[in-house]
């Protein structure tokens, strides 16, 4: 073989084993894979060399895919211009430099992780005095966004013993899910279905009351989420019944209270009659001789009746007295008395003494 054909290649090869293609004076400096967890913060680092140890012109830094980039002048006198490398870019600016390109330090500061930040990330440096003086990372960084395991529901289906609970879990990796239950209690595993999203979820069978907890565990800890099974929560028919045994509660309060306003107005527009429980009309007294008296006007002294239109309940009846024939020769006799008639049967009538024969 040629050797010039061998020293071409081993340029090549040297250069990219180096991170970069074959540049005189040049070198860069990435890590291949780097982790983060989700909702951390991370750093991706990249250093540099360039063969231009007295450079004071600005210095281009750029984070491709096309998230980052910001200029300073590499001076030690002139330290504002670094700053717009520290300020934070992109979505919520989550992006800012970490290192210091003055001293060769291109690394990335990327906050809050989203899985969405899975992917290749290359840095590039660009000498701005010639646009030739650039170079950049061929192979690119691989971040991986991993996340702790969090329980995103956990679900007792009704019905009764022996019940159902179902178990979501999300992580990466893939959460493992375990049960925890009372002491000696057996928990049946019915299925493990993976999800969306690195999720999983997990059903089990348990036929006696209690507290049992799901428990999701991966690489980078454990979440635990419990649910109470049978007497230790409310009775799944209470909680069916208990909003129908309230509305008909509360329609039956309302239809009393609106028959009770109902008769109320009636009472108040029709007077109810009243039934006499203690009181009889009194009968006229009969004579002495059991002739009826003759009728005329009442006299001083005596008991007139009771006129019809008075209210039975607030009569009073006094027993009548009448001179007899001799009276003149033996005094008043005591009149004889008739026996109350019926309620209903009463005939009043004007009653006058008898005065004898003329």
């Amino acid at each position: 073989m040629d050797p010039r054909c061998l020293w071409l290649w081993g340029l090549l090869t040297g250069g990219a084993l180096r991170g970069g293609w074959a540049q005189r004076g040049w070198s860069m400096y990435v890590p291949r894979r780097i982790t983060g967890l989700r909702g951390d913060s991370t750093v991706l680092p990249c250093t540099f060399a360039h063969p231009i140890p007295d450079y004071t012109r600005d210095i281009q830094v750029i984070w491709k895919p096309d998230i980052f980039q910001c200029v300073v002048r590499n001076s030690s006198t002139d330290t504002s211009s670094f700053d717009n490398c520290t300020t934070g870019q992109g979505p919520n600016g989550r992006y800012r430099l970490a290192g210091d390109p003055r001293r060769h330090n291109l690394s990335l500061h990327i906050a809050g992780l989203h899985y969405e930040d899975s992917r290749e990330y290359k840095c590039r440096v660009v000498l701005l005095e010639d646009p030739k003086w650039a170079y950049e990372n061929k192979t690119g960084i691989t971040l991986t966004v991993e996340a702790r395991p969090s329980i995103l529901n956990l679900t007792l289906l009704p019905g009764p013993l022996p019940v159902w609970v179902a178990c979501t879990a999300e992580g990466i990796p893939r959460p493992n899910i375990s049960w925890r239950g009372p002491a000696g209690i057996e928990v049946v595993q019915l299925q493990d279905t993976p999800g969306p999203r690195y999720q999983t979820t997990q059903v089990v069978s348990v036929n006696q009351t209690g507290t049992y907890t799901c428990r999701a565990e991966n690489v980078h800890g454990r979440a635990e989420r419990s649910v109470p099974v049978g007497s230790t929560g409310l009775p799944l028919l209470l909680i069916v019944l208990l909003p129908a045994a309230l509305l008909l509660l509360a329609g039956l309060l309302l239809l009393v209270l609106c028959c009770r306003w109902k008769g109320g107005r009636e009472s108040v527009g029709r007077a109810q009659p009243r039934v006499a429980d203690t009181c009889t009309p009194c009968q006229p007294a009969a004579h002495a001789n059991g002739l009826p008296p003759a009728q005329a006007l009442p006299q001083p002294g005596l008991s007139s009746a009771v006129s019809p239109a008075e209210n039975a309940d607030s009569c009073t009846y006094a027993d009548l007295t009448f001179p007899s024939a001799g009276a003149g020769r033996r005094g008043p006799q005591p009149a004889a008395q008739s026996p109350p008639a019926p309620a209903e049967e009463v005939t009043y009538s004007e009653l006058t003494p008898y005065r004898g024969p003329r």
